[in-house]
């Protein structure tokens, strides 16, 4: 008996908690319960879903002008990237020091040809540091034999020149 009391008794007090609540009438509505209770004007001449664009002008003639415009763009971008830009990058180098050509020999060990101003060097780099093999003489514009050329007059391939005295050698060269 005391569990139909108890269902009874919750019944009840749910009742009284969800009938409404009588309040006095509101004497005047605020001004936004005004707002919302007047009418929604959409004429704000902005196209709706269901409404027909008052400019509709030639959307093909539209994407073209604006591929071409984007086309120009990059176009003159690249342009003035390759005309002033791409020295300025880290590893681009300056004008008077330049990697002219590199053979990988392997196990991060490389031999190049290394023009300073107007003079060549073939240098060879490893893990331990760099050292240069010779002196190259100017470049004739023939161009014949070259880098394989520029190995086979080289003597002293496996002594290595410690960087200071490369860096030494080229300072009293240039000055």
């Amino acid at each position: 008996m005391p569990l139909k009391r108890l269902i009874l008794l919750g019944a009840l007090v749910s009742m009284g908690f969800a009938a409404p609540a009588q309040t006095a009438p509101a004497a005047q509505p605020t001004p936004s319960e005004r707002e919302l209770q007047a009418p929604l004007v959409l004429d704000d001449g902005k196209p709706t879903p269901g409404s027909e664009p008052r400019n509709s002008g030639p959307s093909g003639w539209r994407a073209l002008g604006s591929l071409v415009l984007v086309a120009g763009l990059a176009g003159t971008g690249l342009w003035a990237f390759r005309k002033w830009g791409a020295s300025r990058l880290p590893g681009a180098g300056g004008s008077r020091l330049k990697v002219e050509e590199t053979l990988a020999l392997g196990d991060r060990r490389f031999v190049s040809i290394l023009k300073a101003d107007d003079e060549r060097f073939l240098i060879a780099t490893a893990p331990q540091g760099v050292s240069l093999l010779a002196r190259l003489e100017p470049q004739d514009p023939s161009g014949a034999g070259g880098f394989q050329e520029a190995l086979e007059r080289q003597v002293h391939l496996a002594t290595p020149v410690p960087v200071r005295d490369v860096e030494a050698m080229l300072k009293r060269d240039l000055s």
